[in-house]
């Protein structure tokens, strides 16, 4: 049976080069990735939230509550969880996170959560902005959050956000094409450096997709009518690949 969407907040936290680690390395792991969220996210606000396990992370669905600000993930889980793994790197074993953040409509059955809110937060963790941040940053987590979350949290300029940090990226990742805000706390460089490194034309064009793309340069004005394109001192330049294609079609 299935249950109405809630509107929530929603968290994927995933552990790097969880699968590199031995069966027992992996089981500690997991352990204590439930041990810091639940100290990030303290007893009360834990309790208040929805989890469902994933092997190598954890979904943890925020339900809308009148009495928790809209900037608490922000302002006070997510330095503490940056806080309390950097605490652990004296002692124990690295666990290093990838933190996707996303809004929507999440529907619940008795298998667990499901929707295209849900899949999206899976994409953002997976694209390659974000786990290219975690792979240079000089802390423990990054973060990446959809549109949606930037546009309701951190844009609205809420007390202890900091909407500078936060940089546009693209990414790809299936058939989801989509544009992010990546935040690496404690390495802003890092954050910024990656988002000029994923601007349209370059890297994100061919995350996953292996697609290149056509400029057009003119010196005059230039309509394009399906394949063709005409008008003034018009230049068009292809991707190599696009351009191996074409010359295949013409043998």
């Amino acid at each position: 049976m299935i249950s109405h969407a809630q509107q929530s907040q929603i968290l994927f936290a995933d552990i790097k080069e969880f699968s590199s680690r031995s069966d027992h390395a992996q089981l500690r792991a997991r352990s204590d990735l439930y041990a810091e969220m639940k100290s990030a996210f303290t007893e009360e606000l834990w309790g208040a939230c929805r989890h469902e396990d994933r092997g190598d992370g954890v979904l943890v669905v925020i339900p809308p509550d009148p009495a928790l600000p809209p900037g608490t993930l922000f302002t006070d889980v997510l330095p503490r969880l940056e806080n309390g793994l950097g605490g652990r790197r004296r002692s124990d074993p690295l666990l290093r996170l990838r933190i996707a953040v996303h809004e929507g409509s999440v529907h619940r059955d008795r298998h667990g959560f499901a929707g295209n809110a849900v899949n999206h937060v899976f994409r953002l963790c997976d694209g390659a902005p974000l786990r290219q941040a975690l792979d240079e940053a000089t802390g423990d987590t990054a973060v990446l959050v959809s549109e949606a979350v930037h546009d309701a949290v951190v844009r609205a300029g809420l007390p202890g956000v900091e909407p500078a940090t936060f940089h546009p990226v693209t990414f790809q990742v299936k058939e989801t094409r989509a544009r992010a805000y990546l935040h690496v706390p404690g390495d802003p460089a890092c954050a910024l450096r990656i988002a000029g490194e994923s601007e349209p034309g370059t890297r994100d064009g061919r995350d996953g997709a292996g697609h290149g793309g056509v400029s057009v340069s003119a010196g005059r004005s230039v309509y394009m009518d399906g394949a063709v394109v005409a008008g003034g001192d018009a230049h068009v330049t292809m991707e190599p690949e696009q351009r191996r294609r074409r010359d295949r079609g013409t043998r």
